[in-house]
């Protein structure tokens, strides 16, 4: 490591949003030049995440999509919806894939220093922004960290609060039994006893396939329901008894879905990433193509000499639509799942990604709600209402 523990820029934490930035911070023609300290527990692949995502534009790392999709389906008990996708690509990325190109990119940059540390906290100290490390403080011009929740965290306005909690299997088969041309975006054939429950199917191959059993709930289950769902399903789904398969390996995780509004700031030159700058989209629990709009607005501002943004806030109508369905969830889960039903019956899949990417306009916006059941929303509003008329 080298001697000097003063950088230009220091990234705390080297998950999804700590890497984009590292990527695009050593793309950057007007960054070549400024040092960089990455800094996490672990600096290594592990494969423990599989990232989704749909995009109409060029995807900057296309090498890195292990598959993607073309025909996604929504199954209910009564009916499955199936559509080919026409503007988007439904795609996926493993973690240890993303991690491993970025990590060796790095290690064999002379700009970029790394080091292995627990990192204990953030200050703003004599014209600089300093970490606090198990090895000690480090400073920089600017700190951009996704490790620590920002001060006062539990104190800031929360009116919705439920988790995404999930296990997910990839099995092998030995018989061909799955279909890769066709991802299962959400099946709600699963007991809801828990919470808004369904699975999600990435099959890669006729032979295998990353199966993931979620729920939307206040409280995470035990690692023996997840694995009762996950067999449950896959021997109704496909016909597979738990000895008809080999798990390749599991991931487990949990995202918060809440109406938090997450500061851009840790203190004074740190800024927030990832998750802990609020960019998990509150309804979804998507958060990947926020994270790389969210650095490339981070690069795109240093090269300029400016600060990051400071607003990295969805805009005011999708925080309201996301915090009018994160009550819905919460409230009745029953009615959540109705909500589901009716807004993938009427829409064209295209039309319902675009509005999750809060890419539509407002008129678009009027017509995906006029075609879900009106009621519950309305209720929602009327409990919502503190929030929705100062700024949600």
């Amino acid at each position: 490591m080298r001697s000097s523990r003063h950088f230009d820029f220091i990234i705390a934490g080297a998950g999804a949003a700590g890497l984009s930035l590292v990527w695009k911070i050593l793309a950057w023609e007007e960054l070549q030049g400024r040092s960089i300290l990455l800094v996490d527990r672990l600096l290594k692949p592990v494969r423990d995440k599989t990232w989704c995502f749909w995009d109409d534009r060029h995807v900057p790392f296309d090498d890195l999509i292990h598959h993607t999709w073309k025909t996604l389906e929504v199954r209910f008990r009564d009916v499955n919806f199936s559509q080919e996708l026409e503007a988007y690509r439904y795609h996926c990325v493993r973690s240890d894939d993303y991690s491993g190109k970025i990590l060796d990119l790095a290690r064999r940059s002379t700009r970029v220093t790394m080091l292995e540390a627990d990192i204990e906290g953030f200050a703003f100290e004599s014209g600089s922004a300093v970490m606090h490390t198990s090895d000690g403080p480090f400073t920089a011009g600017q700190i951009f960290q996704s490790a620590l929740r920002p001060p006062g965290f539990n104190k800031l306005k929360l009116d919705l609060s439920l988790l995404q909690h999930f296990a997910g299997w990839h099995i092998r088969t030995s018989d061909p039994v799955f279909d890769p041309g066709t991802a299962t975006f959400m099946d709600f054939n699963v007991p809801q006893k828990d919470g808004v429950t369904f699975v999600y199917v990435l099959p890669f191959s006729q032979r295998d396939a990353l199966v993931e059993y979620t729920l939307f709930s206040p409280e995470v289950i035990s690692d023996d329901a997840y694995r009762k769902g996950l067999e449950e399903y896959i021997e109704r789904r496909f016909g597979l008894p738990a000895d008809a398969y080999a798990i390749e390996y599991t991931e487990k995780g949990v995202i918060p879905m809440e109406d938090r509004r997450y500061p851009a700031r840790y203190c004074r030159n740190v800024w927030n990433m990832g998750t802990m700058g609020g960019l998990t989209k509150p309804s979804t629990g998507y958060t990947f193509t926020r994270i790389q709009q969210h650095t490339t607005a981070i690069a795109a501002a240093l090269a300029r000499g400016k600060n990051p943004p400071a607003n990295i806030m969805s805009p005011y109508r999708f925080r309201v639509y996301d915090m009018l369905l994160l009550f819905n969830l919460h409230r009745d889960p029953e009615t959540a799942v109705t909500i589901f039903h009716e807004l993938f019956r009427k829409n064209r899949f295209d039309r319902i990604l675009q509005f999750l990417e809060e890419n539509t306009r407002f008129d678009q916006d009027l017509r995906i709600m006029a075609s879900v059941p009106w009621r519950p929303f309305f209720r929602a509003i009327y409990h919502m209402k503190h929030r929705i008329l100062t700024g949600a």
